[in-house]
């Protein structure tokens, strides 16, 4: 609300009443304005409407370790994780979503309880003082239940009360729910290595996931990896390099693992839901299963190196990683007319390939008596392509907030890239947004003309621009670099940690600006003050005519809201103070130390938008890098006393 509500509308009248157009259910009207708007009165709404929600959790665990003999011990760990969560919320009859209901009161209960139990064997054995082994079997199960259960209560008759347990005339049930699952995982790895010089590792496993159907139940996974440390060989030890570098370590691996993230509980299942057709009962088809439906494997191949300068005083380390992603769980699309609910099915249909390389530089660049600064530098470098789709490599779209659809997945590009229609700015004849078809036909728009869409030469085009028929890849939504930056001084009792993260590489969809340049009863950007006004003007911005949602890309994806995502940030800055020992020894505690800190301190970026990190999406696979009326990442400010007894 705070973003569209136009400011020439007040929350309140002069009399000091909410300034509601009851007819309509909406904000009233404002300073020269004769029509309504579709959104609702926030004053009202933070006054009047409330929602509470109160949180109990318990985190426990219990191990017990025996030891059978000399390097052999069997450890098991039982935790538990149990949250409640009470939802409460209230819904005023005069204005807002209360209204249809004559008032509302909805109180929902959430439970979720997860136990998970760990038993590991291990030996620990050298031999002959050079061969060293050790060997581990366990088993990890997992056991998660959700429930939920609630009432909205309904057609309030007395005003008086807002809570649940007032007087309302009906009760419908909401927020009801019920998810299990259950994981169980059969492990083993060994490890050895001769003299710290040579190292090789195996280990295997066998998972089992309770949202596959029986005969896809579980999957079968291991790796291997090797190690040579160069710096302990005597020829590297005599040489003149060892001197500098002091420690050199080559190593690489290679494994498959199972990832069953990204589905529900049921995911095989196929699911009716009850509901009511007037006052009979009715069943309706929710959910199209898939009993085919199995793991989705990564087999990752990475090799590198670790080396150690002066001491160790500078650390550094890089690997280049290949991860071949294969049965890719994906939404596989149906005709609408085939009748599947949402028209797709989660469905094994996907590929595709990761490749890039990890570096990490450590160095302690100053260790003095009083004064020492650290600093640790890292970044990783990603090349994604989806190599593989269903049959025919159909592209997949990816829908936004119930919006447009500004993602596709398509094979050779990289997941959930842009796909928008290209403009070319502004028209400075004539204050026409310039569309381009996919052939690179130059088309513009005049949403108060007839025709509508023309040439630029102002006859008569054949058609309009559109997504379907003109949209092309714009960028990848990923980030192809991300790291970070994290420097530690220390001055005598005085601590500074200062963090930087950085990514980019990628484009952000900018929705948030596409419904703020659109000319309807809501408010618009500021940039709308460079709009076109006369013959010869340069801008972005064309022709404000009211009721346009097309010519900025409400309407339609396009190009020009669709910006680069580069960003570097303030992720973390604390600096604190430690009380000399002399000082603490004489109030008895062993340490007090006195910190403040800033996360998200400041962001430097070209970026238009709040926040190039974020996504309405939750960077979902298919489609990160969404900003539509998304809430960017807030600053917070610590202030703190540790104390040590």
């Amino acid at each position: 609300l705070p973003i569209v509500l136009p400011p020439n509308v007040g929350a309140y009248n002069a009399d000091g009443t909410y300034n509601i157009n009851y007819g309509v259910n909406a904000i009233g009207f404002g300073a020269n304005r004769t029509a309504p708007t579709n959104y609702y009165n926030p004053a009202y709404i933070l006054d009047v409407n409330k929602f509470t929600s109160d949180n109990d959790r318990i985190l426990s665990n219990v191990y017990a370790q025996i030891k059978f003999m000399e390097g052999l011990t069997f450890r098991s760990v039982y935790g538990i994780d149990y949250l409640s969560v009470v939802n409460k919320e209230f819904r005023g009859a005069t204005h807002g979503d209360g209204v249809q209901f004559g008032g509302a009161a909805q109180n929902i209960y959430q439970s979720s309880r997860r136990w998970n139990w760990q038993n590991i064997l291990q030996y620990d054995k050298t031999f002959g003082n050079n061969h060293n082994l050790n060997v581990l079997l366990g088993n990890e199960q997992q056991s998660s239940l959700s429930e939920s259960w609630g009432a909205d209560r309904r057609s309030q008759t007395d005003p008086f009360y807002d809570e649940y347990q007032g007087g309302y005339a009906s009760i419908v049930p909401s927020g009801n729910g019920y998810g299990e699952n259950y994981l169980v995982s059969f492990f083993g790895r060994v490890n050895y290595d001769y003299k710290k010089k040579y190292f090789l590792s195996l280990n295997g496993r066998r998972d089992g996931y309770s949202a596959f159907s029986p005969e896809n139940k579980y999957g079968n996974f291991g790796g291997v990896s090797v190690g040579w440390s160069l710096s302990e060989e005597n020829f590297w030890q005599n040489s003149s390099i060892s001197r500098i570098i002091n420690n050199l370590k080559l190593r690489g691996s290679y494994g498959v693992v199972g990832n069953n993230q990204g589905i529900n509980d049921y995911a095989f299942y196929s699911f009716f839901n009850s509901g009511l057709y007037g006052t009979q009962a009715s069943l309706f088809y929710s959910q199209a299963g898939n009993r085919n439906l199995k793991w989705e494997t990564s087999t990752k191949l990475d090799f590198g190196f670790e080396m150690g300068f002066l001491s160790n005083r500078i650390n550094l380390e890089f690997a280049y990683y290949q991860n071949d992603i294969d049965n890719l769980i994906l939404g596989n699309p149906q005709a609408p007319s085939v009748g599947i609910p949402g028209n797709n099915i989660l469905t094994n249909i996907g590929r595709m390939v990761n490749t890039g390389i990890e570096v990490s530089i450590n160095a302690n660049i100053i260790r003095t008596k009083d004064f020492s600064w650290n600093s640790n530098f890292n970044i990783t470098t990603l090349k994604n392509e989806v190599k593989a789709l269903a049959e025919g490599n159909s592209d997949i779209f990816v829908q936004t907030s119930g919006l447009e659809q500004p993602s596709i997945i398509r094979v050779g590009e990289s997941i959930g890239s842009f796909y928008a229609v290209k403009t070319g700015g502004v028209n400075p004849d004539n204050g026409q947004r310039i569309f381009y078809y996919k052939d690179g036909t130059a088309v513009q728009y005049n949403h108060a003309g007839t025709p509508r869409w023309t040439f630029l030469d102002g006859t008569a085009a054949p058609r309009g621009a559109d997504q379907a028929s003109d949209g092309q890849i714009i960028g990848p939504a990923l980030p192809k670099y991300s790291g970070g930056w994290d420097n530690t001084f220390r001055y005598k009792g005085i601590d500074l940690n200062i963090l930087l993260f950085f990514s980019g590489g990628n484009y952000v969809y900018n929705g948030t600006k596409a419904g703020l340049r659109d000319n309807r009863n809501w408010n618009n950007g500021k940039e709308s003050l460079t709009r076109w006004q006369k013959p010869g003007d340069i801008t972005d911005i064309p022709k404000i005519i009211f009721g346009d949602n097309v010519s900025n890309g409400s309407a339609m994806v396009q190009s020009q809201n669709v910006e680069k995502g580069d960003f570097i940030k303030g992720r973390n800055i604390a600096i604190g103070y430690t009380l000399p020992k002399n000082i603490v020894d004489k109030i008895s505690l062993a340490n007090v130390r006195f910190y403040a800190s800033v996360q998200n301190a400041f962001t430097i970026t070209n970026y238009s938008g709040f926040d190039p990190e974020m996504s309405a999406n939750g960077n979902s696979n298919g489609s990160p890098s969404i900003d539509r009326n998304s809430v960017p990442q807030a600053r917070t400010i610590t202030f703190g006393l540790n104390l040590g007894f």
